[in-house]
């Protein structure tokens, strides 16, 4: 039988192979291409999606994927690679080759309008594409199939096996939770301090990110650190990480704490198993998981007392002028400020889930066809001012904030909750087991805590779904009460609360 996996193998790699193409033509077109090439890029990338589409669904495989189920000799890499291929290939084969190809070029064109649509405070010019993105989107749903309802199988792309109901009654429990924390929070801030406003030149902030990075564990010689208009990660294959940040001459820490997060994904695809490279185990297939080396890199340690009396000292360097008077509680508290934002990914930790919620909600109801596109924009206002305590006053601010859904990526926005909820549990974990972090993140040391991450969560891969893989190390079953926790201590502490 050990044949079978010798045949399969290379299969998996020319799959994984063609998923770096296409990777590596969606990076250029966020980083580099010219608007011009949009046409043209979308026409490449159809082409290439249906060529790997046909390589997956091709009957031969699905023949060696039931030989190799059959296979009592396979290790559990090789066995979960088997089982993760089965359930691609399965999904696969009910997808019409039209509709893959349509809906990779559609990506593609959309995600141009969206770059137009944004800075033009235009729905309209999105609206079209977006509109056909959903129906495709549930055209694709109902080929594959679902249990309970449609979003069940937009969900499944994230996160395996998670359902709409599991993912809604989480929320259910979180924000009644959140809301009352997060008013009392509020209520107590204040004035927003003025550093966080003053002008911060983008060259600056960009050496102090390249170093900052590095700082963090991010390697270089196997990765690239670049601009793009939303920050995000990407894995284009072996020794090839790539992330981005943007800089905001206003908004400074925007762009130190986009940098931390997308560091976070970034340790995560550089810490998988580089002997299983391009077999499905060996990749991520929980976005959820994902978030939450995001959110602990970000949150637990980069908004925290020690990293901040760590990362202070470099900033006044850099920011004499600026910074140099600041002291590390005035800097600490400013950092840590809560106020109700219009924009997602500036959000505060205390409002960042409340942004989730509505969501959540909105792409809920536009999959049980309660919500149509052209209804988005009020649609949204209304969830923002229901959820966030704010209503924005241009389409720019609300609906066109975000690239996801112009790309496709419908049943995305869950997973990240579920990595803030995985994150504090896992970092309260780790503390249990290393002792004390504090020390060592006040010297800029995270390396013990990169290697718990990495020997826990990174070398594992995709062995397990995530959700087993976090609980198997949290001990428990997921729940927001360790995120709750959290807030409650750091902010009693800060602003002399009591919950």
């Amino acid at each position: 039988m050990a044949e079978v996996w010798e045949q399969l193998r290379p299969r998996m790699l020319e799959l994984s192979e063609l998923g770096s193409a296409l990777r590596l033509l969606s990076w250029d077109q966020h980083v580099m291409m010219p608007a011009g090439g949009a046409g043209g890029r979308a026409s490449v990338m159809a082409t290439l999606q249906s060529l790997a589409h046909g390589r997956l669904t091709d009957p031969a495989l699905g023949e060696l994927l039931q030989e190799a189920a059959a296979d009592s000799s396979l290790d559990a890499m090789q066995r979960a690679s088997v089982e993760l291929l089965q359930r691609d290939y399965d999904k696969a084969t009910k997808l019409p080759e039209a509709l893959v190809r349509e809906l990779a070029e559609l990506e593609s064109l959309a995600f141009q309008a969206w770059a137009e649509a944004r800075p033009a405070n235009d729905f309209s010019i999105l609206e079209p594409k977006l509109a056909r993105m959903v129906a495709l989107k549930k055209e694709a749903a109902d080929a594959i199939g679902w249990e309970e309802e449609r979003y069940d199988a937009l969900l499944d792309d994230y996160e395996p096996g998670m359902k709409a109901r599991e993912v809604e009654v989480l929320f259910e429990h979180l924000v009644p939770a959140l809301k009352p924390v997060a008013e009392e929070i509020l209520a107590a801030a204040g004035t927003r301090p003025a550093f966080l406003s003053q002008t911060y030149e983008a060259d600056k902030q960009e050496s102090f990110c390249h170093w900052l990075v590095k700082v963090l564990g991010f390697d270089v010689d196997e990765g690239r650190f670049d601009v793009s208009p939303h920050p995000f990660t990407i894995h284009i294959g072996r020794g090839d990480v790539r992330q981005t940040t943007r800089y905001e001459p206003h908004a400074f820490l925007m762009s130190i704490r986009a940098s931390i997060h997308e560091t976070g994904h970034a340790l995560f695809e550089q810490g998988l198993p580089k002997e299983h490279w391009g077999l499905p185990a060996g990749q991520i297939n929980s976005l959820g998981l994902h978030e939450s080396q995001s959110r602990i890199w970000e949150i637990q340690v980069g908004t925290s007392r020690p990293f901040l009396d760590f990362l202070l000292p470099h900033l006044k360097d850099k920011f004499p002028e600026e910074l140099g008077r600041l002291e590390p509680a005035e800097f600490y508290r400013g950092v840590n400020h809560p106020r109700r934002s219009l924009i997602r990914v500036q959000a505060d930790e205390v409002t960042y889930n409340l942004h989730i919620a509505l969501r959540l909600e909105l792409e809920l109801a536009l999959f049980r066809d309660e919500l149509a596109v052209a209804d988005l924009p009020d649609a949204f206002d209304a969830a923002m001012e229901k959820y966030v305590g704010i209503r924005p006053d241009n389409h720019s601010d609300g609906v066109l904030q975000d690239m996801h859904w112009a790309v496709g990526a419908l049943g995305y926005f869950p997973t990240y909750t579920l990595g803030t909820l995985y994150a504090a549990a896992l970092f309260d974990k780790a503390q249990e087991e290393l002792g004390d972090l504090s020390g060592e993140l006040r010297r800029g040391d995270t390396s013990r805590l990169l290697e718990w991450l990495r020997v826990n969560i990174h070398a594992r891969g995709s062995v397990k779904p995530g959700k087993e893989i976090a609980e198997d190390v949290i001990g428990t079953k997921l729940s927001h009460e360790p995120f709750l926790d959290h807030l409650k201590q750091k902010y009693a502490e800060i602003y002399d609360l009591s919950f």
